[in-house]
């Protein structure tokens, strides 16, 4: 029905696509618009070119104004160089001496010759550079004509200079100079074509009438000073009345010019009344007369070519007045006019800038009304035109038997909208018929909207047959989108199998699984693709498998059978669980290792040591620990960074397992500490395992960048019986500590010597603990003497322990204990106390405030403990001046914790408290961390002193450090000094201070007075 309802006849369809062209409503619109558009745009073009032409007239005004002020600025000093030529020739002429002419005359030409001369020559120059290259009518340039005239005039100046010029010649050149520029105004310089604007004309009209002005004065001037003797030929007196006519006409006609311009009047009136002007005029009374008399005597030249006049002495005296007075006169108009040429010229190029921007204005307005009306014409098009065009190519679309698939959008002027709307509802209604035809051929389902919408018996007959067929199968497709979308969606992989194995169908996920695509894997054996399994029945349960890939993988596999027809299919689940293996294994493995080195951590140690432990009581075997702890790593850690160390302990865990047996077991438990743990060794074996190990630590570690060399210390302990693992690792860290207080590289064996020592150590805190309570512990001094006085410098405070039951206890007994534990805080507390109460009362005692006092602080009480508070408060409960207060802290102490440690000691050295460090030279790194420290002291330790008297190293070190204290501005100490023959090592190598045996041993407050008082008694009698 479509099809013969869009077949027409070919000539309809040519005459539907000709009303589309010129006789087409939009083509009809279009004119319309176009019409006004294009009828405002030609006269806004034509208003463009008369200010275009305006704007040209103003340039070429300010170019033709810039020409008579080139041109206006040579009348003046032609005039000026003219007339005292002539007058200086003549008076050459008459043989008089210039001074007697111009103490007769009472008027000297010479002045004015000069600046009339640079004037002139400039004014050529700036004429010969703006207008050089202008064509005169005899065909010469300016440039060249004013070439040949100055070569004239230099030659003239040269003659006047020497006295023998020629005036008439004079007079010719500058004639010529005047002529040349009279005729250069005339060729020229732009003419003004349009002159529609009245301030053009009036600019115009006045720079002309300026122009003659100076020209008509410049040409009385000359006129006076011709007629009036100044040259050596005779004018008519009439030609000096015509040119004072024409010139008082001239400056009159101006003077009417500028009769609107107020500032230009008030300066005109300024002009005419100065004094110059005012002088002149008195003087044409005189003029007048003068050349009425001139004119009835006899005025034949004599025959020396001179006049008969000049013999008036009444007549000199007028032409003096007259020629001055033109001078002054001459000279007030010619500034005059350069000031208002200047102004008229500011004047035309104001003008031109207006122009132009009126011109620009015109552009933008044009610019701006095209844009607007090309706006509204796009505008049009797109809300009519473009409708009505889209409209008519569908009507011929539907025409030719094409049904759209969407409809027309509507827009458009109201008429049109509803014309589409209409149309598209035609287009609707054709394409509904189509499409239910379509689907009723194809056995599609119709909804019920479309069924509706068919109109007549045919859509009531086939609506009923339709809807249950429609029905039908819109329940299958949903249950077979169902089960297909919960199959696919399914995180686990699901394949139905026959009895073979045979892969009948896959999911998603099993694409995931195994790898390939599902359909690559239909008709392909399930079994095969997980390992080759024989039966298909066999996939159940955890099992490992490997992906075509080579990756390898682990499945959780379940399957379940069912009957379909006469075949029997199995359906087989499977989930991925490599993921959760893989995350299991890595947190077991991290439970039970270090991840900085792999070695296992100390939880696998301590289950590897309970079980060696019940092996061996089971199997009679020993086992062995080693606890192997490395020296100084803080230090690297402090100076090279964390980095540095971590791989530094990797190297170190390395080589640990190089040197151990396969039977071994190591493994880090913390830091710079590793444990290894033994079968089968004695106690020797052990001990020389540890040896190796500490050996073999000891070896240089090379990095990318850097070597290092560390030593370690090992202790050892080992068992035969049944004891705790934790215990067994404890004796080996006791062994180990004592390994380090002796020193590096050593290896100490747990033994009941080392048990008796470490039970004694314990009784010895408990004793010290309770002496530090009960006042058991007392301070001794010794003495320290200041070398370069010989005096008493104070004394170092050593605390003393008298044990009851024991008596005495050195301080190298029970100071390590205090170390190990935290009572090293409180007796350190204790002895700040003590000491300052000893210096406060030195410092009430006259004789003895001059004196210091050394304490030694622990390196635990400095990094651990509150120094800072401790010292506060002492000081505060003393009394005493903590300028006269020096600590003392070990070189290993303060390098364990630098940057803590330097921190302490900023904040002691701002109270006054002086820093020393003692034993230096027994540490290490010593020399390197000197200028990091805040220190004001080094104490050499006493086995460096003790040595000193055999030349050899040990010497040369003791000199070094003094030369080191001495370039680093650092006081020194030497401690242990027992002979004569030391301190005067010390003396002549200008150590600052020393104490030892020699001057005296640490001495109790008692005896250390009677020892003060001795010195200063041997003092004041030496």
């Amino acid at each position: 029905m479509m099809a013969s309802a869009a077949v027409t006849p070919g000539g309809s369809r040519t005459r539907v696509t000709r009303r589309l062209g010129v006789r087409s409503l939009s083509f009809r619109i279009v004119l319309l618009l176009l019409g006004p558009l294009l009828l405002a745009q030609f006269l806004v073009v034509r208003d463009l070119g008369r200010l275009r032409s305006a704007a040209t007239d103003a340039k070429a005004l300010a170019d033709r104004i810039g020409l008579m002020s080139a041109v206006g600025s040579v009348y003046a000093p032609a005039a000026y160089e003219e007339m005292a030529s002539l007058g200086l020739a003549f008076v050459d002429d008459l043989g008089v001496d210039r001074a007697i002419v111009v103490a007769a005359l009472g008027f000297d030409y010479a002045p004015y010759l000069p600046r009339s001369r640079f004037r002139l020559d400039a004014a050529l120059d700036s004429l010969a550079r703006g207008y050089g290259a202008v064509v005169l009518v005899d065909g010469h340039t300016v440039a060249g004509r004013l070439a040949d005239l100055r070569v004239e005039l230099e030659t003239q100046r040269a003659l006047l200079d020497q006295r023998i010029a020629d005036g008439p010649k004079i007079a010719a050149v500058l004639a010529g100079v005047m002529a040349l520029v009279d005729e250069l105004v005339g060729v020229a310089g732009p003419e003004l074509t349009v002159a529609l604007d009245p301030d053009v004309v009036n600019v115009a009209d006045e720079a002309v009438q300026l122009l003659s002005m100076i020209h008509a004065v410049a040409v009385q001037t000359r006129a006076n000073s011709a007629s009036l003797g100044a040259a050596n030929g005779i004018q008519e007196p009439a030609d000096a009345l015509i040119a004072g006519g024409v010139a008082d006409f001239t400056i009159a006609r101006y003077g009417e010019i500028i009769s609107g311009d107020i500032g230009t009047v008030a300066k005109w009136q300024q002009l005419r009344a100065s004094a110059p002007l005012v002088a002149y005029e008195k003087l044409r009374p005189q003029i007048a007369d003068a050349v009425f008399e001139r004119s009835q005597l006899d005025v034949t030249p004599t025959t020396e070519g001179t006049s008969t006049l000049i013999s008036d002495p009444a007549f000199i005296r007028v032409i003096a007045g007259i020629l001055r007075g033109s001078f002054d006169r001459l000279e007030s108009f010619e500034n005059y006019g350069t000031d208002r040429f200047a102004s008229l010229t500011a004047r035309a190029t104001a003008i031109g800038d207006r122009a132009d921007r009126d011109v620009t204005n015109w552009i933008v307005m044009l610019v701006l009304e095209t844009a607007i009306s090309a706006v509204f014409v796009v505008l049009m098009l797109w809300s009519t035109i473009r409708p009505l065009r889209r409209l008519t190519s569908r009507a011929l679309d539907v025409g030719r038997g094409e049904i759209p698939s969407h409809p027309l959008h509507v827009s458009g002027p109201s008429d049109v909208r509803a014309v589409t709307v209409t149309f598209n509802t035609m287009v609707a209604t054709l394409g509904s018929f189509e499409d239910q035809l379509t689907a009723l051929a194809s056995g599609d389902d119709l909804t019920e909207s479309e069924l509706t919408e068919m109109p007549g018996s045919l859509g009531e007959s086939l609506r009923g047959s339709v809807r249950h067929l429609s029905d039908v199968t819109k329940r299958l497709r949903e249950s077979e989108a169902l089960a297909t979308a919960i199959i696919d969606t399914a995180n686990d992989a699901i394949w139905t199998v026959d009895e073979s194995g045979t892969v009948l169908s896959a999911n998603a996920a099993s694409e995931r699984l195994l790898g390939g695509t599902a359909d690559n894997q239909i008709g392909e054996s399930l079994p095969d693709l997980f390992g080759g399994r024989a039966e298909v029945t066999q996939l159940s349960g955890q099992l490992d498998f490997r992906r075509p890939d080579g990756t390898a993988g682990n499945a959780l596999i379940s399957q379940s059978e069912v009957w379909v027809g006469d075949q029997l299919i199995h359906t087989v689940f499977a989930r991925d669980v490599s993921d959760r293996r893989r995350f299991e294994e890595r947190l077991s493995f991290q439970a039970r290792h270090d991840m900085l080195t792999g070695l296992p951590n100390r939880l696998a140690l301590i289950e590897h040591l309970d079980e060696s432990l019940t092996r061996a009581t089971r199997l009679h075997r020993t086992v062995g620990v080693l606890f192997v702890d490395l020296d100084g790593f803080k230090a690297i850690n402090d100076s090279r960074g964390h980095a540095k160390g971590d791989e530094l302990l990797c190297q170190v865990a390395n080589r640990l397992r190089r040197d151990l047996r396969d039977s071994d077991f190591v493994g880090r438990l913390g830091g710079d500490e590793f444990l290894v743990v033994t079968q089968g060794l004695d106690l020797d074996e052990l001990r020389t395992l540890g040896e190796r190990l500490v050996d073999s630590i000891g070896g240089p570690f090379l990095t990318a960048d850097d070597m290092y060399l560390v030593s370690a210390c090992a202790g050892a302990a080992l068992t035969t019986v049944e004891v705790d693992g934790l215990e067994l690792v404890r004796r080996a860290d006791v062994a180990v500590y004592h390994a380090k207080s002796k020193g590096r590289g050593l290896v100490v064996v747990f033994d009941d010597d080392l048990q008796h020592e470490v039970e004694a150590n314990a009784e010895i805190e408990v004793a010290l603990r309770r002496a530090i309570v009960d006042g058991e512990l007392a301070l001794h001094y010794q003495p320290i003497v200041d070398l370069g006085t010989g005096q008493p410098w104070g004394a170092e405070a050593l605390v003393r322990w008298n044990r009851p039951g024991h008596g005495q206890l050195p301080p190298d007994r029970f100071i390590p204990v205090a170390e190990r534990s935290n009572l090293i805080i409180d007796l350190g507390r204790w002895v700040i106390n003590t000491a300052l109460v000893t210096l406060a009362e030195w410092q009430r005692d006259p004789a003895r405030k001059h004196l210091s006092i050394a304490i030694n602080i622990s390196g635990r009480h400095l990094t651990e403990g509150d120094l800072i508070d401790d010292l506060r408060v002492a000081l505060l409960a003393s009394g005493a001046d903590p300028t006269f207060l020096e600590v003392e802290l070990t070189e290993t102490h303060l390098l364990a914790d630098l940057e803590r440690a330097n921190s302490v000691l900023r904040s002691l050295r701002q109270w006054g408290i002086k820093v020393s460090v003692d034993d230096f030279g027994t540490g290490y790194s010593s020399m390197g961390y000197l200028r990091q420290l805040e220190i004001d002291t080094i104490k050499i330790d006493r086995v460096f002193v003790d040595r000193i008297q055999n030349p050899g190293y040990d010497r040369t070190i003791v000199e070094v450090m003094l030369q080191l204290a001495s370039a680093l501005d650092l006081d020194v100490v030497a401690e242990g000094v027992e002979t004569a023959e030391q301190l005067a090592f010390l003396r002549d190598r200008h150590c600052g201070r020393v104490q030892g045996f020699y001057l005296s041993r640490p001495l109790p407050g008692v005896q250390l007075n009677e020892w003060l008082d001795a010195q200063a008694l041997e003092a004041s009698t030496r």
